[in-house]
């Protein structure tokens, strides 16, 4: 069987290339034409689960069966990458009857990849003033993704780990060439942003709507199975809601669940498909909080994992 480590995957996927990945997978969804169940979690000891997400694109160039198996590992029991597994892909042209991809890696760029388009299609043009919410390899990723977006001035930073919020900081200021601010406390990180972007494990909320200014765009990645929480269910009064798949959102984000429950959003239309938003549709003019939701879909794997597949074999000739 072919496999395609990490390296593989970062060296043949680039910010531009991930973006365009991140709107063809989540019209795929929009429009129907993905067969996906509902993610399985498995749970194992303290801060430990599997997750298996598999998925049948019915049409288009990226047509074909796959399945995510991946094992989440968090807090101390994470040593080494919080995602370890493999994205399996059937009968790509050209390459053995199954490939298997790095999960860890494709996790870590669709996931970044589908906040920059997120916030590509909702945040003010201008937006400059970043705030990351997590000092784990995602909260890097946010901070080159939104940079390939929006011009990102300036950066302020929040973790629980004091040592590994500063060499966050320092990555970013090595790394992004940007000035940063260290914040004792996530409402402070938030407090003047446009752009926000959660990125923790948090078991119970750290941002409350109180929290956020007046406007600003949210995209909130972290929390994405039950058991976890980064927002409060309140941050939904008067923001308008976005999600990579309602029925997804509506399973396994504890804060939507709440915020449905105690009559915040409708279950009927808790919010908008972000594939189904039209590219010339825009809300980054009108103000406001927006915020985009998402706990990842299979679609997004099997996507890009076939596309790296297609990379490599034509850097392979």
């Amino acid at each position: 069987m072919l496999y395609l480590d990490s390296h593989s995957v970062t060296q043949l996927l680039n910010d531009a290339l991930s973006l365009k990945l991140s709107e063809i997978a989540f019209k795929l969804h929009a429009t129907g034409q993905v067969d996906q169940p509902l993610r399985t979690i498995v749970r194992g000891a303290e801060q430990q689960l599997m997750g298996v997400m598999p998925a049948y694109i019915k049409s288009g160039p990226y047509q074909g069966f796959g399945l995510k198996s991946v094992v989440v590992k968090l807090g101390e029991a994470a040593k080494g990458p919080s995602h370890s597994g493999s994205v399996l892909i059937y009968d790509e042209p050209g390459a053995p009857p199954v490939v298997a991809v790095d999960a860890g890696a494709i996790t870590q760029i669709r996931t970044a990849s589908a906040s920059a388009y997120a916030t590509e299609m909702l945040a003010h043009r201008q937006a400059s003033r970043l705030a990351i919410l997590g000092t784990g390899l995602q909260a890097r990723a946010h901070v080159l993704a939104m940079q390939s977006v929006r011009p990102i001035k300036h950066v302020s930073i929040w973790g629980r780990n004091p040592r590994a919020t500063r060499e966050l900081g320092q990555w970013i200021q090595s790394t992004c060439d940007l000035p940063v601010s260290v914040c004792a406390s996530a409402a402070e990180a938030v407090h003047d942003r446009d752009i926000v972007c959660l990125t923790t494990a948090a078991r119970s909320p750290i941002i409350r709507r109180s929290d956020l200014p007046r406007h600003c765009h949210v995209n909130a990645i972290g929390s994405s199975a039950l058991g976890f929480q980064e927002l409060h269910e309140d941050v939904y009064q008067d923001s308008l809601l976005f999600t990579d798949c309602n029925q997804s959102v509506l399973a396994a984000s504890e804060c939507v669940i709440k915020a449905v429950n105690q009559g915040v959003l409708n279950p009927q239309g808790v919010g908008t498909e972000i594939g189904a938003v039209p590219t010339d549709r825009r809300w980054r003019e009108e103000g406001g909080v927006t915020l985009f939701k998402s706990v990842g879909l299979a679609v997004q794997d099997l996507v890009f994992s076939r596309e790296v597949i297609r990379q490599w074999l034509a850097s392979s000739v």
